[in-house]
């Protein structure tokens, strides 16, 4: 173990000398964007070994976890071999073993179902442009089937917070009363605090698509209007002939991934109605970032041929503590206007801004930091680096501090042994 330890800790002293990496980039160009950055609270950053991995291990993919699990499993396997063993029978020997593994799995799967459950500090997107809205497009609470059984609409509320977005749209699948409720807690004036929105997640034309708002397609009900007093909708950016594009009385309609992207419902008002006016480049799902990666082209060439939105998505339903993603919107004066009418403009900026309404932000994943045919083989070699480089200075401090302590806890359980044993 000390030599793990140790190894490790020269690791981290060598990292904390390199320059660091930005964790949040452009979507599009894989770039940092200027003015955009994460901040770390105190809390977060005094258990910054536990509550990093926690976090990065939120936005890999469903094969990335596999291969990062037998990565952890073959490097155990690696450090029961090397250490020094007491001569035992194979009997005995196989029982420790056999009991050094149980107590490795549990202590493992602890450690996932913490990152999975617990409501910890987050690292939080900064903007240093005012003007610029920090939005969620496609999120749940409890109020979905398959919601967390204790993720009400206000701990989606302090989730997003904690993220760093000032709008988070929440877009159950069987009921709007959630949203509603929660609406009448928002802040007067938009810039006072995280801001809650309806919309609606449902299958139209196939595909799993989410409404701004709570109008239905289906059912062609509204339980909610924007404020009246809401600025005009700007028709400047390619808007084109409204009565071809979009049905008056409508929702915004979001394509979700993962889909089929074969079946994205076209925008247009003919007799089936309306089709989408954006679609996710990026989907908190594992499997939808798993989709965003291997059809990422896909996804921007039909945004271009259907001059769509590109726009993000945490698809939170309870789970993890981290955010992949975030969208940039400009709204000048968004922060003194109420919650109704930037809902309405966002809405509006989505409809008629086309493939450049929206920044969509990622965080640096492993697809991301130019590994490409890599990804898979990067949860056991290069992983740990990229994971290292793209950490604070602060972070890097901290995974010192604790990595110092792990070493003096180590020799001291070695002197020790040492000691009865003589």
């Amino acid at each position: 173990m000390r030599v793990f330890v140790m190894i490790g800790t020269a690791l981290f002293g060598a990292a904390i000398v390199l320059p660091e990496r930005a964790p949040v980039v452009s979507a599009l160009t894989g770039a940092p964007v200027p003015g955009v950055a994460l901040d770390h609270s105190l809390g977060y950053l005094v258990l910054a070994p536990f509550f990093g991995v926690m976090d990065y291990l939120t936005v890999l993919t469903v094969p990335q976890h596999v291969t990062w699990l037998v990565g952890v499993f073959l490097a155990f396997g690696v450090w029961r071999m090397a250490r020094r063993r007491t001569p035992r029978g194979w009997v005995a020997r196989g029982f420790i073993e056999g009991g050094a593994l149980v107590g490795f799995t549990l202590a493992l799967a602890a450690f996932l179902a913490a990152g999975a459950l617990a409501y910890r500090p987050m690292a939080a997107l900064v903007v240093e442009d005012p003007d610029v809205v920090v939005v969620d497009f496609h999120s749940h609470t409890r109020g979905s089937h398959d919601g967390r059984w204790d993720f009400t609409a206000e701990r989606n509320r302090s989730w997003h917070r904690g993220a760093g977005t000032h709008v988070a749209f929440i877009a159950d699948h069987d009921s709007v009363a959630p949203i509603l409720r929660a609406m009448e807690r928002n802040p007067r004036r938009a810039g006072d605090g995280t801001v809650v929105l309806p919309a609606r997640e449902f299958v139209w034309a196939g595909q799993h698509v989410v409404a701004l708002g709570t109008v239905d397609p289906r059912t062609a009900t509204d339980a909610w209007q924007p404020d009246p007093g809401a600025p005009p909708a700007p028709h400047a950016v390619g808007e084109g002939d409204p009565s071809t594009r979009w049905c008056d009385g409508w929702p915004v309609l979001i394509q979700t991934i993962p889909n089929d992207l074969g079946r994205v419902p076209v925008p247009s008002c003919g007799p089936d109605g309306a089709g989408v006016e954006a679609i996710e480049l990026l989907d908190g799902d594992p499997r939808g970032l798993l989709q965003s990666d291997v059809e990422r082209e896909r996804i921007l060439a039909i945004a271009d041929s259907l001059d769509l939105a590109l726009v993000s998505a945490s698809n939170l339903h309870g789970w993890g503590a981290a955010a992949a993603s975030w969208n940039l919107l400009r709204i000048p004066g968004w922060r003194d206007m109420t919650p109704e009418a930037v809902g309405a403009r966002i809405e509006s900026m989505l409809r008629f801004g086309g493939r450049d309404a929206v920044e969509v932000m990622a965080y640096r994943r492993p697809s991301m930091a130019g590994d490409g045919g890599m990804a898979a083989l990067g949860a056991t070699v290069s992983l740990p680096l990229h994971f290292a480089a793209q950490r604070s200075r602060a972070e890097r401090v901290s995974w010192l501090v604790w990595m110092a302590l792990a070493l003096m806890a180590g020799l001291a359980f070695e002197r020790r042994r040492g000691t009865e044993r003589a």
